[in-house]
């Protein structure tokens, strides 16, 4: 730790995830977004090592599983950017969205929360409007944020730019998160270095079992 003003500032990574102040973020890895991922085999195989790591380290996990809005209760001007996105003239010409309890919407096997774990419904593909995740980390006294999951030019990418401006260590392990190009996947790293640490799962996993 570094002193600095009467304060300790974390200045190695094993510092900055030290298991009493972090939490495991396992961001949206459904079946529709991790499923479709460029990297899926790669996500299956590093992330499971992880997930088990976090836990006996006992570090809090928390998941997340994208549940939007009905179109009918869906905000304008979402409304016009599915429009956009999917070249139609009308709202009434939208394809449904993932609901609830449906394949796509359910997390991967091989990423399956434990009944110790804590799931989040969540509306925005950021972790910090309208839920609970803020309040958990205050609960619990926690100050960085490892965060894995899909899409990494999505909500991975606008997460982390938002926990940094709220003060949250972030940490990206780069062979854990996932989108449905390389290039995406490859740019959004590279613009988040501004605001995380970009590292190796294998990096995490040797820390959390010191």
């Amino acid at each position: 730790m570094l002193e600095f003003e009467g304060r300790q500032i974390p200045n190695d990574l094993r510092e900055i995830i030290d298991p009493k102040r972090s939490v495991l973020l396992v961001w949206d890895m459904q079946n529709d977004q991790a499923g479709g991922s460029f990297n899926k085999e790669a996500l299956i195989r590093n992330a499971p090592p992880l997930i088990d790591a976090a836990a006996k380290a006992k570090v809090k996990t928390v998941y997340t599983q994208q549940t939007p809005f009905l179109w009918k209760d869906e905000a304008t001007v979402w409304i016009r950017r599915g429009m956009k996105d999917q070249k139609v003239d009308h709202p009434s010409k939208l394809k449904p969205r993932r609901l609830h309890g449906s394949f796509g919407w359910n997390i991967m096997e091989p990423f399956k929360p434990r009944p110790e774990d804590t799931v989040i419904d969540k509306r925005r593909p950021t972790m910090f409007i309208g839920n609970e995740f803020e309040t958990i980390m205050s609960n619990l006294g926690l100050t960085t944020i490892v965060m894995i999951g899909c899409t990494t030019d999505g909500g991975v990418e606008a997460t982390v730019r938002e926990g940094f401006n709220r003060s949250y260590f972030m940490v990206i392990p780069r062979d854990c998160v996932g989108t449905y190009t390389e290039e995406g996947h490859n740019a959004a790293l590279k613009r988040m270095e501004r605001f995380a640490e970009i590292v190796e799962s294998k990096d995490l996993i040797d820390c959390w079992q010191r």
